[in-house]
């Protein structure tokens, strides 16, 4: 007995997709002749005149006394010890730091700044406990200064 079926071919492979190829390859590049890429716009356009210093920039007031953060260092003399300094004051006490630190925002206050304004910076060194840190933390707090953040210590 023969069997015919196993000897001839099958075409059936699929339906033929080099038209379908042709026709995307022919609409892409028509699309990329004819559009256009935006390379002449390179800047948003406004209405606000050009300045130097920019549009939302503010006269510099005289009078007006500079912005800059309060810095306080701690070292660790000892592990359970430390030693915060904050310009001029140095002190290891945490009710003598947030007395000198009350005094320093009074004097703040008293020429111009709001304390909102005012930024704290607790800068420890690396042999600093956590501990000895929320100590200083605590006096900055206690001594009514609003933003307090950190710092790590360089090197």
């Amino acid at each position: 007995m023969k069997l015919k079926g196993s000897k001839q071919v099958h075409y059936e492979a699929g339906p033929d997709m080099t038209p379908l190829v042709d026709v995307v390859m022919v609409l892409l590049i028509f699309l990329m002749m004819v559009g256009k890429f935006g390379g002449g716009t390179r800047y948003l356009a406004s209405d606000q005149p050009i300045t130097s210093a920019g549009a939302s920039a503010k006269p510099v007031d005289p009078n007006e006394v500079p912005k800059e953060p309060v810095i306080i260092n701690v070292s660790a003399p000892t592990a359970d010890q430390y030693r915060a300094f904050v310009g001029q004051i140095s002190t290891s006490n945490d009710d003598e730091l947030a007395a000198k630190l009350a005094g320093l925002l009074k004097g703040m206050e008293g020429a111009g700044r709001k304390v909102d304004d005012i930024q704290v910076y607790i800068k420890p060194a690396r042999n600093v406990r956590y501990a000895l840190v929320v100590r200083v933390y605590t006096a900055v707090l206690k001594s009514k200064f609003t933003k307090v953040g950190f710092q790590t210590s360089e090197g």
